[in-house]
């Protein structure tokens, strides 16, 4: 039987709507379809380092894009990955999850970077293992601030759109991409947005790490529009044809200078990150990328980043075993299928 779920992924410029349909199976992931998908830019202003300032213009924003899709969404799932929800591997005694998540107060309190009144707790199972005191459930401890959570409920509140779930943006990202063969290997999934980049390491098929990184493709946009001194010209035209690949004429060497020189402390940071995970987890270190987000278009961001890894990188396909409703626009998403990642993931996680 086919069941059907709604997501809005909000990001730094755009806010996408998709609806997937999954059928039932040992993966229900297998054979999804995606039913119907649409997209608005959101104004500057409005959001503002990941908060919303502006509940009712954003809500006319959502109200768009939503009608543009075309779905009857009473309810959906949203996604929040701001850099300060935090999301880290631990350990807590075995028992059902529903009794593991009323008591994470009590396990994680003196680990927490906020103080436990402020943080909305959550926890992700990836395996049972056998602790020194006896049976032990391992899994992701997501704390976000509570305050963070409360702003996008209450401008959803105008929206017209229930909230149906709401997940982190890594898990989205890992349900879309680690699929297939991933499922046996250990990977990084490196999603680069345009104001944040999300990593989620997995091994064996089972999350182990996530970082939110305050970086994103946005601050390449801001280096061209700077190397060009106000000239108007396509920015992210330029990002996808000369972005910090140094092998172009000089005309265009400026250009990749400047991307080169703002992008590449975010390689630096993400090799940072899987170069801690490993030395933390011998033999579980990544042995591959996935790219994936706006930034994985970016030229000459993936042979940055393989370089600096010494990684295998390629870019992550959210269609290869998803196919198109005969409502999706099939040229609007055409040559930047890596954006929908995490928008195609959250309304995979969102059916029950």
């Amino acid at each position: 039987m086919a069941t059907r779920s709604v997501a809005i992924d909000i990001g730094a410029a755009s806010v996408k709507v998709a609806e997937v349909e999954m059928r039932s199976g040992n993966d229900p992931r297998d054979g999804a379809t995606l039913t119907a998908y649409a997209e608005r830019p959101i104004p500057a202003g409005v959001l503002r380092d990941g908060s919303i300032e502006e509940p009712g213009t954003f809500a006319s924003v959502v109200k768009e894009a939503v009608s543009a899709a075309k779905v009857n969404a009473k309810k959906a799932s949203i996604a929040v990955g701001h850099p300060s929800v935090m999301v880290r591997e631990v350990d807590v005694p075995s028992q059902q999850i529903d009794k593991v998540r009323e008591s994470l107060a009590f396990h994680v309190q003196d680990s927490l970077p906020m103080a436990i009144d402020d943080a909305l707790l959550d926890f992700y199972p990836t395996q049972d293992i056998d602790g020194q005191g006896g049976p032990v459930l391992r899994g992701l401890l997501v704390a976000a601030p509570r305050e963070l959570v409360r702003g996008v409920f209450a401008a959803m509140d105008g929206s017209g759109v229930g909230l149906a779930h709401v997940d982190h943006a890594a898990f989205a990202l890992w349900r879309s991409g680690c699929r297939g063969e991933l499922l046996n290997s250990n990977v990084a999934l490196v999603d680069v947005g345009a104001a944040t980049t999300t990593i989620i390491v997995s091994q064996q098929g089972r999350p182990r790490l996530v970082r939110v990184l305050p970086q994103g493709g946005i601050d390449a946009t801001k280096a061209i529009a700077s190397a060009y001194k106000g000239t108007s010209v396509d920015a992210e035209a330029l990002k996808r044809q000369v972005g910090m690949n140094a092998n172009v004429g000089p005309e265009q060497r400026p250009i990749a200078e400047a991307v080169a020189h703002v992008m590449g402390p975010l390689v630096e940071s993400i090799r940072n990150t899987l170069v801690y995970f490993a030395s933390s987890n011998p033999g579980a270190g990544a042995e591959r990328i996935v790219l994936t987000g706006g930034g994985a278009y970016l030229n000459g961001f993936g042979q940055a980043l393989s370089s600096a890894t010494r990684l295998p990188v390629m870019i992550g396909d959210p269609f290869a075993a998803v196919t198109l409703g005969k409502k999706v626009d099939a040229a609007s998403i055409r040559g930047r299928e890596a954006e929908l990642a995490t928008v195609i993931g959250l309304a995979m996680g969102g059916v029950s």
